[in-house]
């Protein structure tokens, strides 16, 4: 199966389109998102990697108000890059900026599985009065179908599972933990015609 490059968008929808201009929030999993899935162990210590490009998305998301929410699975020390990324992230200095031009903290919630994502994300979209329509979702696998059908728009890296991928409405050109979550904020920023060259980088 091929999927279409991100280079072109032409292959998407007038209504998905339509709906990505209106996004508010993005929420994301976060291993087989930020990660490609695997685990390995160095002196006893899991070790996880993730892309710097997919950070400065996450950057770009942030630097034009789109609200970013992390939720996943993992808890305890599984959960450790997660948390430890999103700390570098929210210790950035346009998030500590008094003023207009702060940037929204990344939001990340551990522990949760399935039906589980869609009620943490329901509580966190009502509380900053954001509907599911203006919602996107990217997740990889079984567990985030649930979350994925809560959203309008749904986006899976190309190394997804099928089952994911045959739901979303936009699948990365890069992988997970590689550039998918980038290629996911590039549609963003183009279709919302937004230059990556004139936000702030941090």
């Amino acid at each position: 199966m091929t999927f279409p490059s991100t280079e072109n968008y032409s292959y998407l929808k007038l209504s998905s389109k339509k709906i990505l201009a209106g996004v508010k929030a993005v929420i994301f999993d976060f291993d087989g998102v930020f990660t490609d899935n695997r685990v390995s162990y160095l002196n006893g210590r899991q070790v996880k990697t993730r892309s710097y490009y997919d950070g400065q998305g996450v950057s770009l998301l942030r630097a034009i108000g789109i609200k970013v929410a992390i939720i996943t699975g993992e808890k305890g020390i599984s959960a450790s890059l997660a948390k430890e990324t999103v700390k570098i992230w929210n210790d950035l200095p346009s998030t500590k900026k008094n003023g207009s031009s702060q940037w929204p903290k990344v939001e990340l919630f551990c522990g949760y599985y399935s039906k589980d994502k869609v009620t943490v994300a329901s509580k966190w979209l009502n509380k900053l009065k954001i509907k599911p329509e203006e919602c996107l979702v990217m997740g990889d696998d079984l567990v985030d179908l649930p979350l994925l059908k809560l959203a309008n728009f749904k986006a899976v890296p190309i190394s997804g599972e099928k089952t994911t991928r045959d739901l979303a409405d936009f699948v990365s050109r890069r992988p997970g933990g590689s550039g998918a979550v980038r290629d996911l904020v590039n549609l963003i920023l183009e279709v919302k015609g937004v230059d990556p060259y004139s936000l702030p980088l941090s």
